[in-house]
């Protein structure tokens, strides 16, 4: 999750937005980590995912490139000194980069003292073991997260296609072998729930999935949103809503009794897709999340090749913005821009 976000779960609305802004401020000019490292280190998929981008063949032929070898390093440099997280596999399937170099990606930000590293993927090269996942967790990795967008054979591999089903239950074998190596490493599910998956939520699916490995970590609940051309085009979510009981609201019961997290939509909030994000949070995103790709890092005037991320935020007097911002009417701060990002409960 990204900081704005982990900042907006903390304090909710009983933090005012300036308060939040002053101590953003307050970490950064104590030369604490504030900035969300998220990379994708190669721009392709091996799937076609019916709510992804990667099923229109248009998007799909823009996305190109590879991270040079030898930017990995500058950029690590420049940038992981200042990074609460690396998050490895954005907007592509990062298992696509050979193992070696993924391995390498997580020893250089443990190396640079990141103190959370996750690697975000469809799983399917890791269930293979074309990419050994014990490989990244010995390395340093703390957490997968895996996107799974059905319980059952016959919904995963028709939203996911060029997945298998069992492929998936191999995959959770081995993430199973793996935290009984390593207790501290933790499972992360994605799941985007639409009108054909969501009874794959309920008991009699979800449950014996899991029952065959261990439960996660942490369940992450996404309803379906346009953010694209993509093959899926059904984005309501009434039956999302008529089934919200027996099958979000049972897995969040379900897994606090089991001492697990679950990041989700209440109810009320299922149709909040596009909200008008306030000045506060607009400013904490632009300042904490860095995305990195073959095409560039963090900002267009930035060049991890000429000065480090530190330097970058100093010549922008950084800073001094943050001040002006926490000290912003709140009248402004409300009417800053539109996102599609979703308010989430964590039970």
């Amino acid at each position: 999750m990204k900081l704005y976000s982990l900042l907006k779960v903390a304090g909710g609305n009983r933090i005012p937005p300036g308060v939040k802004i002053l101590g953003l401020a307050a970490l950064y000019g104590l030369g604490r980590r504030v900035v969300g490292v998220f990379m994708d280190p190669v721009l392709s998929c091996n799937l076609r995912c019916k709510m992804c981008f990667f099923s229109d063949p248009v998007k799909r032929a823009e996305m190109k490139g590879v991270i040079p070898p030898e930017s990995v390093k500058v950029i690590a440099e420049s940038v992981f000194p200042r990074a609460l997280k690396l998050q490895i596999g954005c907007a592509a399937e990062p298992t696509l980069w050979p193992q070696d170099k993924l391995v390498e990606l997580i020893l250089l930000a443990k190396s640079y003292g990141v103190p959370y590293v996750s690697l975000t993927s469809n799983g399917q090269l890791l269930a293979s073991e074309k990419v050994s996942l014990r490989a990244l967790v010995a390395a340093g990795l703390d957490e997968l997260t895996l996107s799974m967008h059905g319980a059952s054979a016959e919904v995963y591999e028709e939203l996911m296609p060029g997945a298998r089903f069992e492929n998936l239950v191999r995959l959770l074998n081995i993430v199973r072998a793996v935290k009984d190596e390593f207790p501290e490493f933790k499972l992360r599910i994605n799941f985007t729930v639409n009108s054909l998956n969501v009874a794959d939520l309920s008991a009699d699916r979800i449950d014996a999935l899991f029952d065959r490995t261990m439960w996660p970590d942490i369940l992450q609940i996404r309803p379906v949103q346009k953010l694209g051309e993509s093959e899926w085009n059904d984005f309501s979510h009434d039956l999302i809503r008529e089934q919200y009981d027996l099958t979000i609201g049972r897995l969040a019961l379900e897994l606090h009794a089991r001492g697990a997290t679950a990041i989700l939509p209440s109810l009320e909030e299922l149709d909040e897709v596009t909200t008008a994000q306030s000045g506060a949070s607009a400013v904490i995103e632009d300042f904490t999340y860095c995305y990195v790709s073959p095409h560039g890092c963090y900002k267009p005037d930035f060049d991890p090749h000429k000065e480090t991320l530190t330097q970058y935020l100093r010549r922008k007097n950084s800073f001094r913005a943050l001040l002006r911002a926490a000290f912003s009417p709140a009248k402004k701060q409300r009417n800053k821009i539109s996102t599609k990002k979703l308010n989430y409960h964590v039970k």
